[in-house]
């Protein structure tokens, strides 16, 4: 009985604290500077994305191709890869308002901007929920050091991830007490939803939390984001279903799932980028398979032990991951297997939400009262130090001499089309040279 009694008196005590906490929050100057220094953590990563901005993949052959090849208008509506894609189009809307020779930096400030935001919203009093400030701020601090994350740093194909969770965490946030705060959450949502497949992951998530709550903004969300999965669904099944078709082989195994599961995700967020995964040897292979096996064990502790945000967190990254594997959009090179391809592949979007997942699980248990979890995280959070330092600089693009290109691009006559290599290598992006307005 007096250990039910301390419990609930704890319990009680940590509510109280939440609440005061909300009471007070952070003032709107304290947000900024927070803002202002995720972007510049972010952009520590791959100083090269300001200073020598150069597109990305389809940063260039698509968003920006198709905005001034098509008109922005036009290429707003385009599905791509089945899905609309709101946030990068009018990003590279935006981009045309510049000249090309700074149409990449547009892009890669977006996209800093967008990876930035989750930090704010985990630093905000309406995510009490999550613990205390101190420990939050740790959470932010992993997100934004989070290792075998390269190819998300200040690519704004990759914002659409971040953007996802900085709406789940909105979902799980306390309702906003403001105007200004409903209609900046409505805005998040929306751009969101109309960004990727990623509302589909999340309806769920907002109704299973609308049931709890039972609160008409909860609702309100709910029902926002059943909205826009009708709007992707219709862009996937109508507008263009074969966008997700591709003729590779999947070459899905329990072996190979074991491999990039330990090697991507659990090592992948403890070592930095690696090709663990990919490299053959049955020595390998049992460790790789110890490593799932015990990392998994981590994040089924953490499930079972968590309050209801963290659970929905590992739920998400969970379906999120199968997914990605179920259905990737990898082109493989002749003989070799989608899963190969992906085995071999550090530092993609794919491995961003698991990865996060299961860092910030090993940061929970630390404050579990079980030792040797405790002494098992604390460790491994440690050997995270060194990976957080081996991926902390991205290497520079390899330069593509975009200058030169744009400048014959310039003084192309109207109706040329010219082509302009990109990275990575293989890449290209076709323009039609308009006549001057």
């Amino acid at each position: 009985m007096a250990s039910g009694s301390s419990r609930a008196s704890e319990t009680h005590t940590m509510i109280n604290g939440a609440q005061n906490e909300q009471k007070i929050g952070l003032r709107p100057w304290q947000h900024g500077a927070i803002f202002v220094f995720a972007c510049a953590v972010v952009a520590s990563h791959r100083p090269d994305a300001i200073f020598h901005a150069q597109f990305w993949a389809e940063d260039g052959r698509v968003w920006y191709a198709d905005a001034y090849n098509l008109g922005w208008w036009h290429a707003l509506f385009h599905a791509a890869a089945g899905y609309y894609q709101t946030l990068l189009r009018l990003g590279a809307s935006l981009a045309l308002l510049m000249p090309l020779s700074r149409a990449p930096l547009v892009l890669n400030l977006i996209a800093i901007a967008v990876q930035a935001l989750p930090a704010n919203l985990v630093l905000s009093s309406r995510s009490s929920a999550w613990g205390s400030l101190r420990y939050r701020a740790l959470l932010a601090g992993i997100y934004l050091a989070l290792p075998n994350c390269k190819d998300m740093y200040a690519i704004i194909t990759s914002s659409q991830w971040e953007l996802a969770l900085c709406v789940f965490l909105l979902l799980v946030a306390s309702t906003p007490r403001g105007v200004a705060g409903r209609l900046s959450d409505i805005f998040i949502l929306l751009l969101c939803g109309l960004t990727g497949p990623f509302c589909i992951f999340l309806l769920p998530i907002a109704v299973v939390l609308a049931w709890r709550r039972r609160n008409r903004w909860q609702w309100a969300m709910t029902g926002t984001l059943a909205a826009l999965c009708l709007v992707q669904a219709w862009g996937l099944l109508i507008v263009n279903p074969s966008g997700r078709s591709l003729p590779d082989a999947l070459g899905a195994s329990p072996a190979l799932f074991a491999r990039i599961l330990a090697g991507q995700v659990y090592l992948g967020a403890l070592l930095g980028t690696n090709t663990l995964a990919f490299n053959p040897g049955p020595r390998l292979f049992a460790v790789l398979l110890l490593v799932a096996i015990g990392g998994t064990a981590i994040v089924v502790i953490c499930f079972i032990k968590s309050t209801v945000e963290m659970k929905l967190l590992l739920l998400l990254s969970s379906v999120l991951f199968a997914a990605a594997l179920i259905t990737p959009v990898a082109y493989a090179p002749a003989g070799v297997s989608r899963w190969q391809m992906l085995a071999a592949a550090g530092g993609i979007r794919y491995w961003f939400f698991p990865t996060l997942a299961f860092a910030w699980s090993l940061l929970w248990c630390i404050r579990s009262r079980v030792v040797v979890l405790k002494i098992v995280s604390a460790a491994l959070l440690f050997v995270m130090c060194f990976g957080i330092i081996r991926d902390w600089r991205s290497p520079a693009l390899k330069d593509k001499r975009f200058a030169e290109y744009v400048r014959r691009f310039e003084a192309s006559p109207s109706g040329t089309a010219v082509t302009i290599p990109l990275n990575p290598d293989g890449w290209s992006m076709c323009l039609v040279k308009r006549p001057p307005s």
